[in-house]
């Protein structure tokens, strides 16, 4: 019985709050197996399983080691963050259905998840290529503060009554994915409640409002305002890379040619020429970045 392997557990457990149920999932064993094993009461295989905890500890340690050297943590107001935020503060504040496009990667998500954080009276449905009508009425209810359970028609009405005259914002992020039943659900209720609506997406969700032949014309006549996203300026660059690496002086140059203004490839990018630099003991260089380049999948 390896007690020291137990006891070393037991400390990772609570030092960072984890539930059994937590470490289960991390081990890739069920619950049981592991309290049964804490406990002394496992009739199975003890040397597998605790050949499995002794991974997910080592795991769990070089984790540990890594967020020591974490980079500064920060939201930066870039131009794309800027235009997210205005588009959502007109559609806020005058009751508007408004759309936002961009390309993969310019940072879309992150300034709608910063802006319904920071502002009061916004729901935030982030959306994925599987979710239905069905599923979005279900979303909603929940996100107005119900128990998402009932007939479509009464979560519906449920929900209108709820928003009705609260001068509250949806956002959709990722809104290319919804199928026209639900782009018609979002129009009848702000037709019928008066809030503002942000539609956050790739390109082809103006396609999507318009339909193939136009046909979609009492939706895309909703749209009161509209805004195409460009990649992030230089000025975006330098301030995103000072902030993640302090004094690392005229460096984001190179970041900003490598990346083309793509917040997403930046991001990794800093944080993996920070991790090549950090491994060889050296500043961060052109060629340290060209090193690290090499290593992202793009």
């Amino acid at each position: 019985m390896n007690n020291e392997l137990r006891t070393e557990l037991r400390a990772q457990m609570e030092a960072h709050s984890l539930s059994i149920t937590k470490v289960a999932r991390g081990v890739g064993l069920s619950t049981a197996t592991i309290s049964q094993w804490l406990n002394h009461s496992y009739k199975g295989n003890v040397e597998k399983i605790e050949a499995s905890v002794r991974k997910y500890l080592e795991l769990q340690k070089e984790r540990a080691a890594r967020g020591e050297h974490k980079l500064p943590a920060g939201f930066v107001r870039t131009s794309v963050a800027t235009k997210v935020y205005e588009v959502a503060d007109i559609c806020h504040v005058d009751g508007e259905i408004g759309v936002v496009i961009g390309d993969a990667g310019l940072g879309k998500t992150t300034a709608t998840a910063k802006y319904a954080g920071e502002k009061a009276g916004v729901i935030l449905i982030e959306v994925s290529e599987t979710i239905t009508a069905n599923d979005l009425i279900v979303e909603l209810h929940k996100k107005v503060g119900l128990c998402g359970s009932g007939s479509l028609h009464n979560l519906f009405s449920e929900a209108v009554a709820k928003l009705k005259g609260s001068g509250r914002l949806l956002i959709i992020d990722e809104a290319e994915h919804l199928k026209y039943k639900s782009l018609e659900i979002i129009r009848r209720l702000h037709d019928f409640t008066g809030i503002g609506v942000l539609l956050v997406g790739m390109p082809r969700l103006l396609g999507n409002l318009r339909g193939l032949k136009g046909e979609y014309a009492q939706l895309y006549s909703r749209v009161g305002i509209k805004a195409v996203l460009t990649p992030l300026r230089q000025t975006d660059t330098e301030e995103i890379v000072q902030a993640a690496l302090p004094g690392s002086n005229g460096i984001w140059k190179v970041f900003h040619e490598k990346t083309g203004g793509n917040a997403r490839l930046l991001d990794k990018l800093v944080k993996r020429s920070s991790r090549v630099a950090e491994l060889n003991h050296t500043p961060i260089t052109p060629e340290v970045v060209d090193a690290a380049l090499q290593s992202l999948l793009i």
